[in-house]
């Protein structure tokens, strides 16, 4: 497979390797914006969270689609004063969101993230009570169950990659933002640690292999024909007559 693109992707090493050039992946980055009621994925806390906002932990969503599936992600960060650049990480698994917690907070804050939400109106030691343990495992949960459920988006844009995200942008509430990205780079969102650089070039060259070439439907084949091809005359199943006996 030929890569032709204007930007370098964590894969692209794999075609010095002598694969076949015959297939061409014409990656072009094609970035639309979508509005709340047409995001389809899964989404962390359900249709209209907000508290990804939270200081505490913001958060911003992305959903990798990936050769057929999808692969939610959870950008975290946290700044510790008086650092003025904030620690992020990119979560692919609850795993990620526990390792990324525990790094960051003090013992108490970890104790409230791993326990149940107090009844509503409780303060729970300054933690967001949406932001819980349980809340991000409801979201990887939610994303393995549509993995699969994505099928049509790929093939309506003729693409083997795309990237969705959702984010507040702003520190005042301002409106939720939405988009998708066809033909993303994924260097950027460490994919690698998920799919490794030759898994992934392969993954992608068969993907498009079968775009190009998609399987041919099987004709239809009437019952008469189907005897013919068999070596099959009328006389097959029935008795001849007494007179060609």
């Amino acid at each position: 497979m030929r890569i032709v693109s204007d930007f370098h992707d964590y894969y692209d090493s794999v075609q010095a390797a002598g694969q076949d050039q015959s297939l061409v992946y014409l990656r072009t980055r094609k970035e639309v914006e979508l509005k709340n009621s047409s995001y389809p994925f899964p989404r962390f806390g359900g249709i209209a969270p907000r508290f990804e906002h939270s200081p505490r932990l913001p958060m911003v969503q992305i959903v990798v689609g990936f050769c057929g599936k999808i692969y939610p992600i959870l950008r975290l960060s946290h700044q510790r004063p008086p650092d003025t650049n904030p620690d992020n990480a990119f979560c692919y698994t609850l795993s990620d969101v526990d390792a990324f917690v525990d790094g960051h907070f003090k013992r108490r804050e970890i104790e409230t993230y791993r326990s149940k939400p107090r009844r509503p109106g409780l303060a729970d030691f300054r933690w967001d009570r949406r932001q819980r343990r349980e809340n991000f495992k409801e979201f990887f949960d939610a994303s393995a169950a549509k993995q699969d459920a994505f099928t049509q988006l790929f093939l309506d844009n003729r693409c083997p990659i795309f990237v969705a995200s959702t984010w507040w942008e702003g520190d005042k509430r301002p409106p939720r933002k939405y988009k998708i990205v066809f033909n993303e780079c994924l260097k950027e969102l460490e994919f690698f640690k998920l799919i490794d650089t030759y898994r992934a070039y392969q993954e992608v060259q068969m993907y498009l292999g079968a775009m190009a070439q998609p399987n041919k439907p099987i004709p239809a084949v009437s019952d008469k024909d189907m005897v013919s091809i068999k070596g099959f005359d009328k006389w097959s199943f029935r008795k001849l007559p007494k007179s060609q006996e």
